[in-house]
């Protein structure tokens, strides 16, 4: 028997350990978390262990942790949606880069022909002051 996508994605997702590590990290007072959910210090450590938490309390947690819990269901999907917005932000790169080697290039063939024509002048000069020294 074959497990859907959702399935697999549900069963792979320990949405309580994702909710006690952005808790974690936003450095909150356990009992200001309880306080702000409705509920007692001892629920918020069943929700750490929770694998599945009701989509009404996640709601809550989502917006007490302001993070969105909600993105670990559909992670897969954001990825790919990730993944093409780099692609194309690097396509945009790409193309404004040879835009960019180009104008160097053109500025670099231009450079080297001013040179070619100081060269020139200077050695016409050099010959025009050996001509005056000779005479």
């Amino acid at each position: 028997m074959s497990m859907s996508k959702t399935e697999s994605i549900r069963k792979t997702v320990h949405i309580g350990q994702q909710i006690q590590l952005v808790f974690e990290q936003k450095n909150v007072k356990l009992s200001d978390f309880a306080e702000d959910l409705g509920t007692v210090r001892q629920n918020v450590y069943r929700i750490f262990k929770k694998q599945h938490v009701d989509t009404g309390l996640l709601i809550r947690i989502s917006q007490v942790l302001e993070h969105n819990f909600f993105q670990y269901y559909c992670q897969d999907a954001q990825q790919d949606s990730l993944k093409d917005l780099q692609i194309s932000k690097l396509n945009e790169e790409l193309s404004l880069a040879n835009r960019e080697i180009a104008y160097l290039k053109k500025i670099i063939a231009l450079m080297e022909e001013k040179a070619e024509l100081i060269q020139q002048v200077e050695a016409q000069e050099f010959t025009k002051a050996d001509k005056t020294v000779e005479a």
